[in-house]
C-alpha cells in the first residue's frame, strides 16, 4: 500500500511538473508597433427615391493612404487583444458613362469624388497560428471620427444644375450638406507575420464595414443608407517591449 501511495504521489508530482514546464514555455507579451499602406474605399448609397438611382454614376473604389500605431497584448497561446489608432483617407469616387443623360444634359466624362479622412480606433481580437512565421486574423469593432473632407468634383456647372433640378440637397453636388462626424463599424482581416530578430514584420488585408450612415437618413433626406466600406492593405512592424511567463 505504501508503495502504491508513493508511486501515485510521484506520478501526480511528475504530471504537475511536466504541465508546469510545458506552460512556462509560453510567454505573455506586450508589443507596440506601427503600420501603413493603401486604403480603398466606397460609400454605399441607397436612395429614398428609387427613380433617383438612375442619376447615379458608376461607383468605384477611391484610393488613399493609411497610417497608424498599435498596442498588442498576447494573453495566451494563439490569442491576444490589439488596440489601434489609424488615420485613413476614405471617401468615394463616381464616374458617369458616356451615354448618361440627366434632365437633357449629357454627362460624358463626368466624375465626382469626395475624400473623407477618419481617425479610426479598432479594438480587435488577435488570433494567430505558428511560431516564427504566423498566420494572423484580426477582428472586432471600431469607432471613427471624421477629421477632414475635400472635394474633387469633375462635373460642369450645367451637369450640377441638371442633378439639382431633382434634388438640390444631394451631397454629391451640395457641399453645405455636412457628414456625420462619428462612425462605427466592424473589421475583419488576415495576413502573415514574420519573427525577424527583435521585431516582427507583418502584412495584412482588412475589410471594414460601416454601420453608421455618413449622411442623415430621414425620409426627407436624399439617402436612406450611406455607409463606408473599405479594404486596407498594410505593412507594419511590431516590437515586443514586455515579456513574462504566464502563471
Amino acid at each position: 500500500m505504501k508503495h502504491k501511495i508513493i508511486m501515485t504521489l510521484l506520478l501526480i508530482l511528475g504530471t504537475a511538473s511536466a504541465m508546469g514546464q510545458t506552460r512556462s514555455k509560453f510567454e505573455e507579451e506586450v508589443s507596440i508597433g506601427a503600420q501603413g499602406g493603401l486604403n480603398l474605399s466606397q460609400v454605399r448609397f441607397l436612395h429614398n427615391d428609387v427613380s433617383y438611382e438612375n442619376e447615379l454614376g458608376n461607383l468605384g473604389w477611391r484610393s488613399g493612404a493609411s497610417a497608424g500605431v498599435a498596442v498588442r497584448f498576447i494573453a495566451q497561446k494563439h490569442f491576444g487583444i490589439q488596440l489601434e489608432a489609424n488615420y485613413l483617407q476614405c471617401g468615394w469616387k463616381e464616374d458617369f458613362d458616356n451615354g448618361t443623360t440627366i434632365n437633357g444634359v449629357n454627362f460624358s466624362k463626368g466624375t465626382t469624388e469626395r475624400e473623407l479622412d477618419y481617425l479610426s480606433v479598432p479594438l480587435l481580437a488577435h488570433i494567430y497560428f505558428g511560431n516564427k512565421v504566423r498566420f494572423i486574423v484580426n477582428l472586432g469593432p471600431k469607432v471613427g471620427y471624421l477629421m477632414n473632407t475635400s472635394d474633387k468634383c469633375g462635373l460642369t456647372s450645367e451637369q450640377i444644375d441638371a442633378i439639382a433640378k431633382d434634388n438640390e440637397k444631394d451631397p454629391r453636388i451640395n457641399q453645405s450638406i455636412k457628414e456625420n462626424k462619428f462612425d462605427y463599424g466592424l473589421c475583419v482581416g488576415g495576413g502573415m507575420e514574420w519573427h525577424a530578430g527583435k521585431v516582427d514584420l507583418l502584412g495584412e488585408v482588412r475589410w471594414t464595414y460601416g454601420l453608421q450612415d455618413v449622411y442623415d437618413h430621414s425620409k426627407s433626406d436624399v439617402y436612406q443608407r450611406s455607409n463606408n466600406q473599405t479594404f486596407t492593405f498594410t505593412l507594419g512592424v511590431m516590437m515586443p517591449v514586455i515579456k513574462f511567463h504566464s502563471k
